[in-house]
């Protein structure tokens, strides 16, 4: 499903956008057909040092992943995470995409499940050069409702990693977003995922 208002698709979901509530449509958002613009990686290099040695591009999400599981008698959980993202800054064209999640759950007492989801791994191309970035730094938070509702929520906060041997990438979330949904009779699911990155490139 697809929001045409803020261009992300949102893989698992029906009925509204869980950003800004506009009816979700059928179909793929367009940034997935898009194409790179290819930089040599030496002059990709030489951009970062004209620039004084690091370059910032916005890297925003246009696909969120959600799943949820029930375990007797009321527990739920529900996993969310940012599955593609893409993002343009001083002529530097990147397209991340997650390529190892991790899930974890909890509850607490008397039946309020709490499921926590977030990139482990995301495999990227920053003008055509490819690089892998891993997280050094996850959030997580839980709440609930009345009465056994519970609602897990976890993000990478940040990723780190290399483009070749003398570019190093940082990634650090700069918007989250947070969605709970709730199911008769007591079964609650929370979703939470990073809708922006501020990616900073500077040379090793």
């Amino acid at each position: 499903m697809y929001c045409k208002d803020c261009n992300c698709e949102y893989s698992g979901w029906s009925g509204k956008c869980p950003r800004c509530k506009q009816p979700l449509e059928e179909g793929v958002s367009s940034e997935h057909i898009r194409t790179n613009g290819h930089i040599e990686y030496d002059q990709l290099v030489e951009m970062i040092q004209r620039n004084g040695g690091s370059i910032d591009v916005v890297l925003e999400a246009s696909q969120v992943s959600r799943k949820k599981s029930r375990r007797f008698p009321w527990l739920g959980f529900g996993y969310a995470w940012t599955q593609i993202m893409h993002g343009e800054g001083d002529d530097i064209r990147m397209d991340f995409i997650t390529t190892e999640v991790e899930k974890d759950r909890t509850w607490t007492f008397p039946y309020r499940g709490h499921g926590y989801a977030w990139q482990q791994v995301m495999q990227g191309w920053i003008a055509g050069n490819e690089c892998t970035v891993s997280a050094t730094d996850v959030s997580r938070k839980r709440s609930w409702t009345f009465p056994y509702s519970g609602y897990g929520y976890a993000w990478t906060e940040k990723l780190e990693g290399d483009c070749g041997d003398e570019i190093r990438v940082s990634m650090k979330a700069s918007k989250v977003s947070k969605s709970r949904k709730w199911v008769f009779p007591y079964f609650g699911f929370g979703y939470a995922w990073v809708d922006a990155y501020q990616v900073s490139l500077t040379l090793v």
